[in-house]
Formats: structure tokens, sequence, C-alpha cells
């Protein structure tokens, strides 16, 4: 036994840890997906789906990347998410448990060794038993690692933190340090807490040493969030920032109460008779359960505050879109059409802003796609009544042709870069009209009348003609030698971008004032 034997039980662990998360997500991820909104509707539920998913995963940071991702997709809101971080929690309590009650009290790599075995020979079999016998290598693989971990510790750990009194406050904040340290380098509180199980297994801490640490291990989760969702959207940082807070909190309240949460433990724990990790494991789910009971009652309120701290300009954009608007399908269209309608202006300001000046902002774009996303799924939630409701039908299907040429004007502006073309004077009759359009969009609100779309059809349709007769003279030049092919091409192109655009915004604007009725929806379609 020697420090090889310990690293190597690191590795095993983590080893298992991984297999374990990757095939859970192939086995549960998409239906997860799936009912996600309904799993979610309530706090409490919201709470319990969080707690659900940590205890599946093993890792409170995998559910916490995982609702970020959720939230960047649109399928939860930030208040949605902010229950499940709350409740991811009390999920982190389980793997305590499963390593105080298994991973000590019996020889875990004699029993669970043929696991291993066994679980690879699912694998090999088939498909279909592929990932049970995956999940099965993966459970072998973590308690192979814990067995392995606590030969070597006694072996190679020589640190002891005898000097450090557990009821001294400096003392105290070094062990809580030395926790969340713990929890950064191993990017894993679940691992920090294995290793302080360990050590209190073999006497190197003291029980309420490894309280302290792993206190200070909950912690140091909200960096490894923070650096796991780097790049992301402000609803990706309002989660880091609440989860930032959800712990801190939870680190101050657990070390200014320390005495009398360690006193309450043990008190329970001695009616029980229950040993060392008994008592740890009930301590890191009390603290757990702690930070549970202080943000749930009030997660509407904190995620107002939160909002408020870090504004988005995706949910200016989506402000009008209520979850509990879709149960009134009349109202839940309008504030649909209201969103779409401050997206287009949007968009609208980035082309001005491409035309004008030849920048093309990517995150701007990006934010489009995004809150175009979300209002194509807040339109999937409302429900029409067959036989009822002819006007919502021809609203709905309106909004969905604007989504749809919203997204090709987007598209289009992404396709080329067009920026050395534009400067052509060739084109300022083209750009012009471009132009005109998108100034006409600026004026665009709830109460443009639905025959003020016939401005935009008439600049779109000057805009066809000039591009036909424009190219028409382009191919003559090239024919005579006046003109290289690749310039040709060149000048084709950006004729044909800002066509394009200008169709779109027409076709955009039209559908969102002049809302399609059923009896001429084959003549919208064959225009279209």
């Amino acid at each position: 036994m020697g420090v090889g034997t310990l690293v190597g039980g690191v590795g095993i662990f983590l080893l298992g840890m991984m297999l374990l998360t990757d095939t859970l997500k192939n086995m549960a991820g998409e239906r997860l997906r799936q009912r996600l909104n309904l799993l979610a509707e309530g706090p409490v539920s919201g709470a319990f789906l969080g707690a659900t998913m940590t205890t599946l995963f093993q890792s409170s940071t995998v559910t916490t990347l995982m609702t970020i991702s959720f939230v960047s997709a649109g399928l939860l809101t930030f208040t949605q998410a902010l229950t499940l971080v709350i409740g991811a929690n009390a999920g982190s309590a389980t793997t305590g448990w499963i390593v105080a009650l298994l991973g000590y009290n019996v020889d875990i790599r004699e029993l669970l060794l043929p696991l291993i075995g066994v679980g690879m020979a699912l694998r090999l079999i088939g498909r279909r038993v592929k990932r049970i016998g995956m999940l099965m290598v993966g459970l072998g693989l973590i308690f192979v690692g814990i067995g392995t971990l606590q030969e070597a510790m006694r072996d190679v750990v020589t640190f002891s933190f005898a000097g450090w009194e557990a009821d001294t406050p400096l003392h105290q904040l070094a062990l809580l340090g030395t926790g969340l340290l713990m929890t950064v380098l191993l990017q894993s509180s679940s691992i920090g807490l294995v290793l302080t199980m360990t050590a209190l297994a073999t006497d190197t801490v003291t029980l309420a040493q490894a309280c302290l640490l792993v206190l200070g291990q909950s912690a140091g989760t909200s960096l490894v969030v923070a650096i796991g969702s780097i790049g992301g959207w402000k609803s990706a940082r309002r989660i880091v920032l609440a989860h930032v807070l959800v712990h801190g909190s939870i680190l101050l309240i657990g070390w200014l109460t320390f005495p009398l949460l360690f006193g309450v433990v043990n008190g329970v724990a001695d009616r029980l008779n229950w040993n060392e990790l008994l008592r740890l494991a009930l301590f890191h789910t009390s603290f757990h359960l702690l930070g549970v009971f202080t943000f749930l009652p009030f997660h509407q309120a904190f995620s107002r505050q939160l909002l408020k701290w870090i504004p988005s300009r995706a949910e200016k954009l989506t402000r009008f879109l209520d979850p509990n608007m879709a149960r009134i399908p009349t109202v839940a269209l309008e504030a649909a059409r209201r969103s779409l309608i401050e997206i287009e202006r949007y968009l609208a300001k980035e082309t001005q802003l491409l035309l004008n000046e030849a920048r093309k902002r990517d995150d701007e774009l990006q934010l489009v796609e995004k809150t175009l996303g979300d209002v194509r799924v807040f339109l999937s939630t409302i429900q029409l009544e067959e036989g009822r409701g002819r006007n919502d039908y021809g609203q709905h299907l309106s909004l969905l042709h604007t989504i749809d040429h919203l997204e090709r004007w987007l598209f289009v502006m992404r396709e080329v870069d067009p920026v050395d073309a534009l400067r052509d004077t060739d084109f300022l009759v083209a750009r012009q009209l471009v132009l005109h359009e998108l100034d006409m969009v600026e004026t665009l609100n709830h109460h443009t009348p639905p025959e003020e779309s016939r401005q935009w059809k008439t600049a779109s349709k000057q805009l066809a003609e000039y591009r036909k007769a424009h190219r028409a003279e382009l191919l003559e030049e090239t024919a005579a030698n006046q003109l290289e092919m690749d310039q040709t091409i060149q000048k084709v192109q950006a004729l044909l971008w800002l066509d394009r655009i200008g169709y779109h915004i027409w076709r955009a604007t039209r559908h969102l004032i002049k809302p399609t009725v059923p009896s001429e929806r084959f003549e919208v379609n064959l225009e279209d």
C-alpha cells in the first residue's frame, strides 16, 4: 500500500462516478426534459425534482449545470430552476448515507467486484441491457474505489488536525476553508465527502472536525458550478449567484449554529446507538435540509431580487409571456404577438447597424434566436378548443408564420458577410428600400392597423423589381467582358441578400399586424 494505491483509489472512484452519471443521463435525460415543466410546476415538486436528480446523478453540480441548460433552452423559467437548485442540496445528502451504510460496514470490494463482471457481461450481450450493465459497472467501481481508499488512507495519510480544536472559531474557519478547497481541487463535494468519511473511519480526523470539513465542502460546489457555466446566458449567471447565496448562507448558518446543530445530531444518534459515520451522514443531511427550509418558502421573492440584480435583455423581449396565460388562448396569443413585435424591432436595429456601420453583433443575433425559441415553446403550451375560436386559430397560424420569417431573416443575416459588397454604390437604391422598411418597423406596435402592411409590401415589391433588373444588367456586363466573373458573383449575392431581407421583413410584419383567418389560409400559403 502507498501513495499510488491512494491515487488509484481516487481514480477508480471518479471513473465509477463518471460511468454512473453518463449512464443515468442517457437513461433518464430525454424523459426528464419532456416532463420537466409538469414536474417543476410548484415549489415543493420542483425541489423534489432537484433532489431526485441529484440522488440519481450523485452530484448536485451535475443537477445545477443541467438546470442551467434547461433554462437556456426555454424548458424552465428561472423561478422553477431556482427550486431545483434549492432541492438539489437535499439530494446530495444521499451520498453520505450510501457510504455510511454500505461503504465501511462490510468488505465492499469483495461484495461488489462481481457486480463489475456481471455488468460488463451485460454490456457485451446486447444493446437492450447495455445501459443496465454500465450502471452496475459504475456502482461497482464507486465502492471498489471507496474500499481501496480506506486501506490506502490507513497506510499513507500521516497528516493530523489534532492541533485544530473544533470549538475554536479560528480553527473552525480553517477547517471550513480546507473543506472548500478540497471541493475546488477535486471538482466534486461528493469525492471530498468520501475522503472525509474515509479519514473519519481511519481515525485521522475527529467527528467534529469531519463535520466542519463537509460543511465547507458543500460551499465549494458554487465555484465548481461557476466554472462549468462560463459563457452561459444571464440566466446561467443568476443561477450561479443563487447557488452561491444558498450555499454561502448554509455555510454561515451552519457555522454560527454549529454547537447547537452538532449537539442535536449527537443527541439523536445517541438514542439510536449510531456509529460516527452515521452521525456524520446525519449532520450532512441536517444542514442541507436547513438550507431547503430556509430558502424554499421565500423562493419567489428571492427570484425577483435576483432578476433585479441581473436583468436580462432576453426577458425584456419576452416579458409579456406568462405560463399562466396558456389557459386563456386569446390573451396568450396576444401576449405572444406583442413579444414578437419587440423581437422584430430588436432584429431590425441589428440589421440597420449592419447596413449603416458594417457591424454584425453575433451575441445579439444569438439573443434573438433564443427569444424566438422562447415564444415558440410558449405557443406550444396553448391549447385551442376544436370547433371554437376560429379567430384564435388564425392568430396562432399567423404567429407561427411570423416566427418562421423572423428565423429566415436571422438566417440570412448570418449566412453571408456582405459588408464590402454593400458599400458598393450600385446598391444604394436597394439599401435605401431595405432601410425604409426597417424605419417603418421602428414605429411598429400592437396598435398598428392591418392596412398599413401595404407599405411594407410596396417596398418589398419595388426591391424585387430592382433586383431582377439590376441582376440582368450585371450578367450582360459580364458577358460583354466589362465585369469580372468574381465581381459579378459578389454583386449578385449582395443584391439577393438585400432582396431576401426586405422580403422577410414584409412577410413577418404582415402576419403580425394582419392575422390570418381560416378562410384565407390557402391564399396566404401560396403568397409565402
